[in-house]
């Protein structure tokens, strides 16, 4: 900003400075997402000395926290609310929650089995109620949908299964290699997974709070991939944790519509730094 030229070591220290003095920020930040009503989930590979390593986020609304660590299933614990996710199987071990899965994960899905070369004719159809589902919540904000227009799109999420179910198993199995592991065509595991997890896939009809994707994750995760394309990853794994605590702390402030450089200034002013979101 001032043309004035600042060493490698400075700016080492001053993230390592930031890194310890925002410690107490972090935890406050982890305890506001552990029990808000909502939290949205999700985790990106990046590399750490030139292996692969991982970046889990918990966002919400008004805050970030980024969790690093080598191994992708180091989930943290203390959760309530519901989680938003993208189905990633270990976040169903998560105690104490519900779900709601991200919608936009479905769409990408069914439109590829629409579009494929040997399309799906139940994903169409399964896209049209799904779009109508989304026009309808956008159509009453956050008041409850009433429930004559939710068991219609209840009935017609259904009927929509039950047609594509029934067109899967009018095709010829596919050649099993494992007896004990079916073999199924990727259209047909999706079914089989919007049944199985109707409510939570639907949630977002029930509760006006509950979003129709897990978009806010992944905007928080954005950052993470952008630096990865610039720089290829961390020399260390210390260095990838001072990364993710202090971006955290700069997408918190963001989301709090905080001043971003005199929020990095009050890191370093003793008592200037504002309190964590609660």
């Amino acid at each position: 900003m001032y043309g004035l030229k600042i060493s490698t070591a400075t700016l080492a220290e001053y993230n390592v400075k930031a890194y310890e003095l925002l410690k107490p920020f972090e935890d406050q930040v982890l305890t506001h997402v552990q029990h808000a009503d909502v939290k949205h989930m999700d985790e990106t590979g990046y590399r750490v000395q030139g292996k692969l390593a991982w970046l889990h986020t918990i966002s919400t609304l008004h805050a970030t926290y980024y969790h690093v660590s080598p191994k992708r299933k180091a989930l943290l614990s203390g959760f309530r609310g519901v989680v938003v996710h993208d189905h990633w199987k270990p976040y169903f071990q998560l105690e104490n929650v519900d779900h709601a899965l991200c919608n936009q994960h479905h769409m990408r899905e069914l439109l590829a089995l629409s579009t494929s070369q040997n399309p799906e004719p139940w994903a169409e159809h399964m896209l049209r109620v799904l779009r109508i589902a989304l026009r309808s919540r956008h159509r009453y904000k956050d008041q409850p949908i009433p429930e004559q227009i939710r068991l219609i799109l209840v009935a017609l999420y259904r009927k929509v299964l039950t047609t594509g179910l029934e067109w899967h198993d009018s095709l010829s199995p596919l050649p099993q290699k494992h007896p004990s592991h079916l073999k199924r065509r990727k259209g047909h595991n999706l079914l089989l997974r919007l049944q199985n997890h109707e409510e939570n896939t639907l949630r977002f009809l029930t509760d006006p709070n509950i979003p129709f994707t897990n978009n806010l994750a992944e905007q928080d995760l954005r950052m993470m991939k952008t630096k990865t394309k610039v720089s290829g990853g961390f020399r260390s794994l210390d260095g990838a944790k001072y990364f993710a605590r202090i971006r955290g702390f700069i997408s918190t402030a963001r989301k709090k519509k905080w001043n971003i450089l005199e929020e990095l200034r009050s890191i370093f002013l003793p008592g200037t730094l504002r309190p964590a979101p609660s």
